[in-house]
């Protein structure tokens, strides 16, 4: 009989003098810069940086098993209830939308081909009339053997996002050591939208993803084309946030 073990990785990430000269000459006043209204503008406002919104658009709840996927509220809550008691309020269980409030995934623009995203400045790799790839500018070491630690559980869990070690490294031909990570951004006309993925996994352990301001990434689909396995259960929240410098 297979023995669970339950591995809850709670991510938390919230990221929210004068200089004077003495002289013995008086400067005249210098009026601040007004709008044509007559108002002062909004000076920290930055034009390049598009900050979340305070809706998150849930696009899909599916519980996927070797039976199919499956998007029945009452089951899903019930396999959170049996397997996850405690954090049963993380999925929006039969919402189109909820609200969203977090101030680290702000996007900003900055010189020679490059963004910052939750602090961190990332290159833009590609960029097309639909997605914008970015990638941070430092490489990372490949999952070493610690990341087989439960076996095929932990190998599932590392693939459920589509942009993932190793479909990075496939794609850049294997037999990585190293490989740079990829975060995907929604273009829709002047719009971006930031895809997050939010997910669980019951096999031979039991692993909980609940972070409060993830990367974006989309939901890696060839997960249901042959590798899972009988008694694996794994619920994904497909969702997107629009940023807008609006």
């Amino acid at each position: 009989m297979t023995i669970r073990n339950l591995v809850v990785a709670l991510i938390s990430l919230v990221i929210f003098g004068a200089c004077g000269k003495d002289s013995s000459t008086d400067m005249p006043a210098i009026n601040p810069p007004t709008n044509p209204n007559g108002n002062q503008p909004d000076t920290t406002k930055n034009p390049n940086t598009y900050k979340p919104g305070n809706t998150l658009l849930i696009d899909d709840l599916v519980l996927y098993t070797t039976n199919g996927a499956h998007r029945d509220v009452q089951l899903i809550k019930n396999f959170m209830t049996r397997n996850f008691p405690e954090y049963t309020s993380v999925f929006a269980y039969g919402q189109s939308s909820v609200s969203y409030n977090n101030s680290a995934l702000s996007l900003t623009f900055l010189d020679g081909n490059k963004v910052k995203l939750k602090d961190t400045i990332m290159e833009i790799v590609s960029k097309t009339d639909t997605q914008m790839m970015l990638s941070p500018l430092d490489s990372t070491n490949m999952p070493g053997p610690e990341s087989q630690l439960f076996g095929h559980c932990m190998v599932l869990y590392n693939q459920v996002p589509q942009y993932n070690p190793y479909s990075i490294c496939n794609a850049a031909g294997g037999n990585c050591k190293k490989y740079r990570k990829q975060y995907p951004i929604i273009i829709s006309g002047k719009d971006y939208y930031l895809p997050l993925i939010k997910y669980c996994l019951v096999s031979n352990c039991s692993i909980l993803i609940n972070e409060a301001a993830p990367m974006p990434n989309y939901f890696n689909a060839a997960i249901t084309n042959g590798m899972l396995q009988n008694n694996d259960s794994l619920l994904v929240q497909v969702s997107r946030l629009q940023v807008t410098n609006k």
